[in-house]
């Protein structure tokens, strides 16, 4: 094999750096919640026996590997610049294989389809990126195969490599075996039928693997079903790269032995690859990046930290979806808003309050942190755990910090302080758990934390499970045994008035209404109120129903009756859309 020219090699830099720029800039542009949402669903210990547990497994190593990088994803920008510079790295040892096999010409297109097709994984949350790093370990001991120039060399390299790249990296040790023997079969090297070992030696281990159950089945075992979430359907689109490398290959092998080009004919072939790159990325990138779910995973992040006005803000307009609404009601319900201001947004139900639990990480987490606002807490650490034992890594850190709240709400001293333990043992995570040990055996610091105190207050005497129906009877426990906190009973009120039944609202009123629960009342509660007993307006009194709240109904009432034979939507909804009337007629 010829070697590549010193101009070469700096363009293969130059691309390097361009794509690593390229890569970053767009992914912090277009992704920068996705991978604060990533940084959740996997935890990382400081730990001898986790990491031990960990590196002996098939794929262990990049396993490892991938856990400790997205630890620091939490951290602003750094998930769009670690997931370039593994992109990058895909790309320039894909370089670096070309220029080895064919080092007259610069095959930008090939250097380029891996990275794309592991871009495309990198938008499913989903998927670990322990499989970039298998991959990147592949190609590595790939270049390094093609170094070696002794046919016999070449095959003890491989034989001793296979083993050691699948406890690396998992079945890409297959996808190598596959690429070595392809390789002497193209070349037609003297003994080449040799590779037949190296090929039979993956299948074996990759057999035994499974047969011993140190593998659950054998498309993990052979396929790069591993690197996603077990238990989900894997996409297609995980076998884009690994295809992408024997094609790689054969093309690269094909072009070796034609003469080096011209340099005016290099520059017209590098500006076609050029365009044929940008217009893949152009119309393949759209189809894959999970754009649906942006405004989902920032909404996430603002209710992870508590920022619930840029949450409140990000919900104004148009809303179709029930989990943007859970996210924008527990942001009212934490300012202590929900039953003045809900009807100021595009409600469409109770489902907007609770979200259907439909078995995922992600809706368990989303039940747990609102259950954990309206003060059900039995709700929010069942629904915590559910969400830590099923995420896609070891566990899931933010649910891990509820389960320490919960059980510390609870007096549970001994399992919130293993939960510290573990939470000692991450990066981001142990400053927290450091403060939250003062509450360790403590009643009295757990009661006077304005958070966990009012919590345990909110207790009821006996747990509910989670089925509409008794969280409606966990709310109102929770309201009657810690009044001073309106989110329960706001909850239940405005439940009612979402799914338009005023007379479970009415109940409501007649029981709490003008007690410590209920002293007075919410706009929306008024507005309400106006609607039941608009045939009674001497009733509103008695509720001490707002005379503004009054002459805006007036004004509402005068519009609906003057257009009675074509109900003006439109202007009752401009004027008007911020109240209950409003959704009352027209939702």
């Amino acid at each position: 094999m010829q070697m590549a020219s010193p101009i070469i090699k700096y363009k293969i830099a130059l691309f390097g750096w361009i794509l690593f720029i390229a890569l970053a800039s767009f992914l912090q542009w277009t992704n920068a919640y996705h991978f604060l949402f990533i940084e959740q669903n996997q935890l990382f210990l400081f730990s001898g026996s986790y990491i031990g547990d960990r590196i002996m497994i098939p794929g262990g190593v990049s396993l490892l590997i991938g856990e400790f990088l997205v630890q620091f994803f939490i951290l602003p920008y750094v998930g769009a610049i670690i997931t370039a510079l593994l992109l990058t790295g895909v790309g320039l040892l894909t370089a670096l294989i070309c220029k080895r096999i064919a080092p007259a010409f610069s095959l930008y297109l090939f250097y380029c389809l891996p990275v794309l097709s592991l871009l495309f994984m990198h938008f499913d949350f989903n998927y670990q990126i322990q499989g970039t790093v298998a991959f990147v370990f592949l190609l590595l001991f790939v270049y390094i195969y093609l170094s070696v120039a002794a046919f016999r060399y070449r095959l003890f390299m491989a034989v001793i490599a296979v083993p050691f790249l699948f406890w690396w990296g998992g079945p890409v040790a297959c996808l190598y075996a596959f690429c070595v023997f392809l390789w002497e079969l193209l070349n037609r090297t003297r003994g080449w039928y040799w590779m037949f070992l190296v090929v039979l030696e993956a299948v074996v281990i990759a057999w035994a693997n499974v047969y011993f159950a140190i593998l659950g089945e054998y498309k993990v075992a052979f396929l790069p079903d591993i690197y996603f979430h077990k238990g989900l359907v894997v996409p297609l689109t995980i076998y884009f790269s690994w295809i992408s490398l024997p094609v790689i290959l054969v093309a690269a092998y094909l072009l070796r032995g034609i003469e080096p080009q011209k340099k005016k004919t290099q520059i017209i072939a590098d500006a076609m690859q050029l365009l044929l790159i940008i217009g893949l990325s152009w119309i393949s990138i759209p189809i894959y990046n999970d754009t649906k779910s942006s405004k989902l995973k920032q909404l996430d992040y603002y209710a992870r930290t508590h920022q619930w006005d840029k949450l409140i803000e990000n919900c104004k307009g148009r809303l179709n979806n029930y989990l943007y609404l859970c996210y924008l009601n527990m942001a009212l319900a934490e300012k202590g808003m929900l039953a003045d201001k809900a009807f100021a947004f595009d409600q469409r139900g109770g489902q907007g309050l609770f979200i259907l639990w439909n078995k995922t990480a992600s809706t368990s987490t989303l039940l747990s942190e609102l259950h954990f606002t309206a003060g059900t807490i039995a709700i929010a650490q069942e629904k915590a755990f559910e969400s830590y034992i099923s995420s896609i890594g070891y566990g899931n850190p933010r649910m891990l910090q509820r389960l320490v709240q919960t059980n510390l709400i609870y007096g549970e001293y001994p399992i919130a302080e293993k939960y510290l333990d573990m939470l000692d043992r991450t990066f981001y995570y142990s400053d927290w758990a450091k403060k939250h040990r003062k509450y360790l055996y403590n009643d009295a610091e757990v009661d006077k934390d304005a958070v966990l105190g009012e919590k345990r207050k909110g207790l009821p005497e006996t747990n509910f499970l989670s089925n509409s129906a008794q969280v409606e009877k966990g709310l109102l426990s929770v309201a009657e045994r810690c009044p001073e906190n309106r989110k329960a009973i706001e909850y239940v009120g405005v439940g009612y008035l979402l799914m338009k039944n005023l007379d479970a609202f009415e109940n409501l009123m007649n029981r709490y209404y003008n007690t410590e629960i209920l002293s007075s009342l919410p706009i929306s509660f008024q507005e309400a109120i106006i609607i039941l007993y608009e045939a009674n307006p001497e009733v509103w009194a008695h509720y001490n129903v707002s005379e503004s709240i009054i002459r805006r109904f007036a004004d509402f009432k005068r519009l609906i009756q003057t257009n009675r034979g074509n109900p003006p939507v439109a202007e009752a909804t401009r004027l008007y859309g911020d109240t209950y009337w409003c959704y009352f007629m027209f939702k």
